[in-house]
């Protein structure tokens, strides 16, 4: 009787691991950045910010929800990216930490903080 407890217990705790999504899900308040003081200071009078929320396999911005084949973590190097992939196309953010994402370049970027 342990055995078949030990076995479903460990049955039902790999089910929860493939479950679990990439560990971005949330939403997201976006803000322009640049490493151009002009640009930077620009972007901020212009208010120039956008929610965005991100699930497990889509992300939803001005009410228009976006499907991906799948989001995931990429490591290279010593840097993480939150990969979105469809098809044979797929878009790299820098995660920054648990609660930033960044995209961009270094002249322009958009820095994505967690809200909730």
């Amino acid at each position: 009787m342990k055995f078949i407890k030990y076995a479903l217990l460990l049955t039902l705790a790999g089910a929860l691991i493939g479950c679990g999504g990439h560990g971005f899900e949330g939403e997201y308040e976006s803000k322009a950045g640049s490493s151009n003081a002009f640009v930077d200071a620009f972007a901020n009078s212009a208010g120039i910010s956008q929610k965005i929320i991100i699930g497990s396999d889509y992300m939803e911005s001005d009410g228009e929800r976006h499907s991906f084949e799948e989001i995931f973590v990429r490591e290279s190097g010593e840097e993480k990216y939150l990969v979105f992939k469809d098809g044979e196309d797929e878009v790299a953010w820098k995660i920054v930490d648990d609660n930033t994402l960044m995209q961009g370049n270094g002249l322009m970027n958009i820095k994505m903080v967690r809200v909730k």
